[in-house]
């Protein structure tokens, strides 16, 4: 027969132990729980790459670019598709809201293979991409690494050199046409700043609703490949 005493311990008991000491062992005992919990096997990087929902995108605002384990292949995609939409597309695109925009890939264009002891080819001057070089390069399976490219809207032209594997960009020119006053040209100046920012973050959706689309093979990737087998 159970101890009605036992079962039902009386809490003035000098011999319990109190309560806030049951608690302080038992988040003590969580603690070294969790710091004896093997960590999870990493995967490989071919597997982190693969988005498991939409929300991906917003969750890697929080890391830099170079960071993220799609950093390696995304970006030179990108750059491929800007210099396969400017010369399949009459080289614009809506982009909403500002409207059309015009782009190409301007005065310099640099590939690569991958590996321990890569392969780069530097084409310069001109207009490389319309050389017989940079198609040969992309059937040999050399990636774009960075290019040159020039955007257009409006009367407004602006020219940089974008990295394919972090999207960073550098050398920017910007169309200045304030001359008089330091902080009109400062307003004017933090105004093309956001304004190509803008138009570099819309053609990038452009292309990753593209990237994600489950017809992107037939839609997109088989067309590039055709148009990097032309002559």
């Amino acid at each position: 027969m159970s101890d009605p005493d036992f079962m039902n311990p009386d809490p003035f008991d000098d011999d319990e132990e109190p309560a806030h000491d049951r608690e302080e062992d038992a988040d003590d005992r969580e603690d070294e729980a969790e710091e004896e919990r093997p960590e999870p096997p990493r995967q490989p990087r071919a597997v982190q790459a693969v988005p498991s929902g939409s929300d991906w995108i917003n969750d890697s605002l929080d890391q830099h670019p170079g960071d993220h384990p799609a950093s390696w292949f995304l970006g030179k995609e990108f750059l491929l598709w800007l210099w396969w939409k400017s010369e399949t597309a009459y080289g614009a695109i809506e982009v909403s809201p500002m409207g059309a925009i015009e782009f190409w890939i301007d005065d310099r264009i640099q590939f690569r293979t991958e590996g321990e002891q890569p392969q780069i080819s530097d084409l310069k001057g001109g207009q490389p991409t319309a050389t017989a070089e940079a198609r040969s390069a992309l059937r040999a399976g050399k990636t774009v690494e960075t290019a040159n490219v020039g955007v257009r809207i409006g009367e407004r032209e602006y020219t940089l050199a974008m990295k394919g594997e972090t999207l960073e960009f550098a050398g920017l020119k910007v169309p200045g046409e304030v001359k008089d006053g330091l902080d009109e040209r400062i307003y004017e100046r933090m105004f093309l700043l956001d304004e190509i920012s803008a138009i570099l973050d819309g053609l990038f959706f452009r292309f990753v609703e593209e990237r994600l689309d489950p017809e992107f093979r037939v839609k997109t990737l088989s067309p590039i490949r055709e148009w990097i087998g032309k002559d």
